[in-house]
């Protein structure tokens, strides 16, 4: 009888692999519903976590096996087109003394204002003068003040344009506040001409706006490089 047992309790162990279990006639009754309730139970959460529903043999009445993939499995759409469509029109190569400028900056102003604690707190405890004191935070207020200004312009500042195959769409990579590249999309009928928006060939920032949009960014012929005049020219128009 104990080996009997055992070999009942390691038959409801492996219940997932096989579809039935023998039992004695004693006992089998009782453990082969709480086996056959176990198994629903496991089939039910696998089937709520998205594994496919295994068939045991023996079942004729089953169905056609059947698999549940996850939700984003052929949904993601490409929000972005892929680089190897474009070509580079247009190129700025102080764009990365730009990016340099703009990290330091950014750190310079983060040391400065960190500073700040300490001083306060050693004024505090008559270590420092109060005009110390309000000599460093003038100094934090303007590195703020001109990490602020000195971002308005390089997050606007184009490094790179790419024009597409159909000359359709323009790719603009710019800088963000903290010193990355970020790329914008926008077609190419929205790209204001040079005409309109007034500018010179012979100034040194050249406006690069889109039809009803407020942002606009900055680019410079003297400066930069013109890879594609053909296409330049497809985008911003004749020069003036």
């Amino acid at each position: 009888m104990i080996f009997q047992g055992m070999l009942v309790f390691l038959q409801a162990g492996i219940l997932a692999a096989r579809p039935c279990l023998c039992l004695t006639p004693s006992c089998g009754r009782s453990l082969q519903i709480i086996s056959l309730r176990w198994r629903k139970r496991d089939l039910d959460s696998y089937r709520s976590v998205g594994f496919p529903r295994v068939l045991g043999g023996g079942d004729a009445q089953a169905p056609a096996l059947w698999q549940t993939h996850p939700r984003w499995v052929g949904t993601l759409a490409l929000s972005q087109p892929s680089r190897d469509q474009f070509r580079l029109i247009y190129r700025f190569p102080g764009i990365k003394y730009c990016r340099a400028v703009s990290r330091l900056k950014l750190l310079q102003t983060t040391l400065t204002v960190a500073v700040l604690p300490p001083v306060w707190f050693l004024g505090w405890q008559n270590h420092v003068t109060q005009a110390q004191c309000l000599y460093s935070t003038g100094i934090a207020c303007f590195a703020a003040i001109m990490l602020y200004g000195m971002s308005f312009y390089l997050r606007r500042i184009i490094g790179m344009m790419y024009l597409n195959e159909d000359g359709t769409l323009l790719r603009v990579a710019h800088l963000t506040f903290w010193g990355k590249r970020k790329d914008i999309y926008c077609p190419v009928e929205t790209v204001m001409a040079l005409s309109d928006t007034g500018d010179s060939s012979h100034e040194f920032l050249l406006q690069f706006r889109q039809h009803g949009q407020e942002e606009f960014f900055y680019f410079t012929l003297r400066f930069g490089q013109v890879l594609d005049p053909e296409g330049f020219v497809k985008v911003f128009g004749a020069v003036p």
